[in-house]
């Protein structure tokens, strides 16, 4: 009880911070979509397009994921991060899915979906901005402060538990790589969104609390996702500062 309304305390200093201090208002994720690619895959490139496209579509949060799991085949991908596969391998496994593949697309934490038919994966982006957010889905934003941090604000929600927080910061690009090596040697690659770290800030239990962070360069993220890889229960992003 102490530590609620601690977190409801903080809630309210939040709100009468000096309005100097804001300077970029961000804006709520309807859709999340992840692509897990690697430079090192024949398929990713188009792949890669697709996510650009969703990445321009007003509302959804399209993230790219590099992962080295095609390093071995003679071309190291160049952004490719541990912690990357690790939340990857975690999608697989929850998600029962045959290993890990590329490029797989994941759809609001739960939705897997092949990035081979743009069709197909562009009817289920639409499909869950139709269904919009289910259960006590938490009000959360986020804005960019003129000191050059972030503050995310996230509302009370009953019955959440053991939920996940996450900062992600990304590179709206597009970044272009030439290929020396591989399946892919002698191509340009371009990314879109490319993200360049993501760290788990803690658990959640519903309490409505706030945080500001450093390090969310050029742009960043946050995510509430239920423990384990589940679900994405809200999610809001930075705008461009251009």
């Amino acid at each position: 009880m102490l530590a609620r309304l601690l977190a409801v305390f903080l809630v309210s200093l939040a709100a009468l911070a000096p309005p100097a201090l804001a300077q970029t208002a961000g804006r709520r994720a309807e859709v999340v979509v992840e692509l897990y690619t690697s430079q090192g895959c024949s398929q990713c490139p188009r792949a890669n397009r697709l996510l650009g496209s969703f990445a321009r579509d007003e509302g959804v949060l399209a993230l790219t994921f590099p992962v080295g799991i095609w390093d071995y085949l003679g071309w190291r991908d160049t952004f490719a991060r541990p912690e990357f596969s690790e939340r990857h391998r975690a999608y697989a496994a929850r998600l029962r899915l045959r290993g890990r593949t590329t490029p797989q697309l994941v759809i609001n934490g739960e939705l897997p979906a092949g990035a081979a038919d743009w069709t197909s994966a562009r009817e289920m982006v639409a499909t869950e901005r139709d269904v919009g957010r289910q259960g006590q889905a938490p009000d959360v934003s986020i804005a960019r402060l003129r000191n050059g941090r972030v503050r995310v604000t996230i509302g009370a929600s009953e019955g959440a538990a053991n939920v996940d927080l996450w900062l992600v910061a990304y590179d709206p690009g597009p970044l272009a790589v030439t290929i020396r090596g591989g399946l892919n040697i002698d191509r340009t690659i371009s990314h879109y969104n490319l993200v360049r770290r993501i760290d788990r800030l803690g658990v959640w239990e519903g309490a409505a609390v706030w945080f500001e962070r450093a390090n969310c360069s050029p742009e960043c993220a946050v995510l509430v996702q239920a423990p384990q890889g589940g679900r994405i229960l809200a999610a809001a992003y930075t705008l461009g500062r251009h």
